[in-house]
């Protein structure tokens, strides 16, 4: 009786509150990760000392911010934290089951199906085997959360742990940001089997994502033409780069010769400019809008290629990138299924840009419209593995890295890389050059940007995507790259020493240089945003 009494007095003095998350966070560690860990022991770069400092990184952050999100729930109330968890481990019993049942990944594509299947095809895929998870794994966890008394401090400190746990958080991340290429390269997979945040945060960026395509767009203004009808076909291309700095071509005086295909054409490189984010949503979405850097990811003004289609004008838009917005256009193509289509014995690889180029020049010359818009949105130079970027016939540059784990690579194998991933570049540029001079009574325009820049490693950065106050140049300097046909030139009586701007950021330029270059004016044409146009 007396063991039995301690026992239980032991039960009901309360649990320190800081205690008790570390608790809940361990056991998130100890019971829903076999999904996780197996996947991530096998693209760790084990036996060596990186990878295991990737899994012990990998844990140590699910648990930082899960305890961050806790006491942000407890600072409102201990109450709203137990409902939390408690939803967290139920749902985290249901979904280890099914990872484990089916091999099921919980990415966006899943939590997609998940939220539209309906009763009848769901109920196919319970059966009584899930009733142990729910069990050990989910009821038990929420009997012992909601058993378990917690002390309440006051509630700044509950606040002050919150925030102590980001700082924590954001300080491992940046002491070990030689870890990063190794999550960006297995982002997906591991971000798939991650509980609860898989689920959570797919289910997030669904709803999202319905709410962006279902939101009515502002419309713009509708445009007048300065020669309503046109003599010739009006051809204007506008090509998104990926991860491409200015620094590494040549045509901005690197000295390597990575624009040796473009440096045969009448292609000019205005000067170089500052990217207006560092990351392609965000880049994408100013580029495409006339509001330029002022741009929102999530604006909800009419994006170009929509504004082009609804004043009458054909647009192709081809991607090889995620990501873009959603457009009202004639002929919207993905590079791999666009890939699918070909039947010829020349046909591309559908992983690499030259898909998007392949047989635009022959779908321009059957055009019956008199004016044509094209979108290419590339893949490029995006990392960290930039050799999967370009063919093998394009690997001039050696010895190259060819692997995520950048660490592994001495930094003249990773530049080696990424430079041929630009040289590729220059040669589908030379390419899409090449099949605008073909196309008969034509007057053709290309434009290249690219969305933002990359980081080799220069002061211990990699890749992209730091807050826009403290990205290095690397990330932000972009090259902006114009090609016109003489008949283009002629018609609107300017040369390549005209198209010069004078500030320097080039993503304000493109929606109103597409305008000029085919003559449209309305209320929100900027003229001084026009290069085609610019005062002189």
């Amino acid at each position: 009786m007396r063991v039995r009494a301690w026992i239980f007095g032991q039960w009901q003095r309360p649990l320190n509150l800081s205690l008790f998350v570390a608790l809940i966070c361990l056991g998130n560690l100890i019971f829903y990760q076999k999904p996780l860990l197996t996947h991530a022991i096998s693209v760790a770069d084990l036996p060596n000392a990186l990878g295991y400092l990737q899994l012990i990184s990998l844990q140590l952050l699910q648990l930082l911010l899960l305890a961050f999100f806790l006491f942000l729930a407890a600072t409102i109330s201990t109450r709203l934290l137990k409902a939390i968890a408690s939803i967290i481990a139920l749902t985290n019993a249901a979904a280890l089951y099914f990872m484990l049942a089916y091999k099921m990944e919980l990415d966006g594509t899943m939590i997609a199906n998940i939220l539209n299947t309906d009763t009848s095809e769901a109920a196919g895929l319970w059966s009584a085997a899930i009733l142990p998870y729910l069990f050990f794994f989910g009821v038990i966890p929420t009997i012992l959360i909601w058993k378990t008394k917690v002390t309440r401090p006051r509630r700044i400190w509950r606040f002050a742990a919150g925030v102590g746990s980001l700082v924590v958080l954001i300080g491992w991340l940046f002491a070990t940001a030689h870890t990063w290429a190794w999550y960006d390269q297995n982002g997906t997979r591991l971000g798939a089997k991650i509980l609860p945040w898989s689920y959570i945060v797919n289910t997030a960026r669904h709803y999202n994502q319905q709410a962006l395509n279902s939101r009515e767009q502002v419309l713009l203004p509708l445009a007048t033409f300065d020669t309503p009808d046109t003599a010739r076909k009006e051809i204007v291309v506008l090509v998104i780069g990926e991860s491409a700095r200015a620094e590494n071509f040549s045509a901005y005086g690197y000295g390597r010769d990575t624009n040796q295909f473009t440096q045969k054409t009448s292609m000019v490189a205005l000067p170089i400019g500052q990217s207006c984010a560092t990351n392609t949503l965000s880049s994408t979405a100013c580029i495409l809008t006339h509001e330029g850097r002022e741009a929102s990811s999530h604006t909800n003004f009419e994006p170009l290629p929509s504004y082009m289609t609804r004043n009458g004008i054909e647009t192709i838009y081809r991607t090889n990138n995620s990501g873009p917005p959603p457009v009202v256009v004639t002929h919207f193509d993905r590079a791999a299924p666009l890939a699918e289509t070909c039947q010829t014995a020349q046909c591309p690889d559908g992983k690499f840009d030259e898909t998007l180029n392949w047989g635009l020049g022959e779908m321009l010359a059957a055009s019956t419209s008199k004016r044509i818009f094209v979108t290419l949105h590339q893949k490029g130079s995006h990392g960290p593995v930039y050799a999967d970027r370009y063919p093998e016939d394009f690997e001039t540059f050696t010895p190259v890295c060819d692997t995520a784990q950048v660490s592994k690579c001495s930094q003249d194998a990773l530049v080696n890389a990424y430079d041929n991933s630009i040289r590729y570049t220059d040669f589908l540029l030379a390419d899409l050059i090449a099949q605008l001079s073909e196309v008969p009574n034509a007057d053709s325009a290309m434009i290249y940007v690219s969305d933002h820049g990359q980081s080799l490693g220069e002061g211990g950065n990699y890749l992209h995507g730091l807050p826009i106050s403290v990205a290095p140049k690397e990330q932000r300097d972009v090259p902006f790259l114009v090609w016109m046909s003489d008949g283009f030139q002629q018609s609107r009586g300017i040369t390549a020493a005209d198209i010069i701007p004078a500030q320097t950021y080039p993503h304000d330029l493109p929606f109103h240089s597409v305008m000029g270059a085919f003559g449209m004016k309305s209320d929100i044409y900027k003229p001084e945003y026009d290069i085609f146009h610019l005062p002189r």
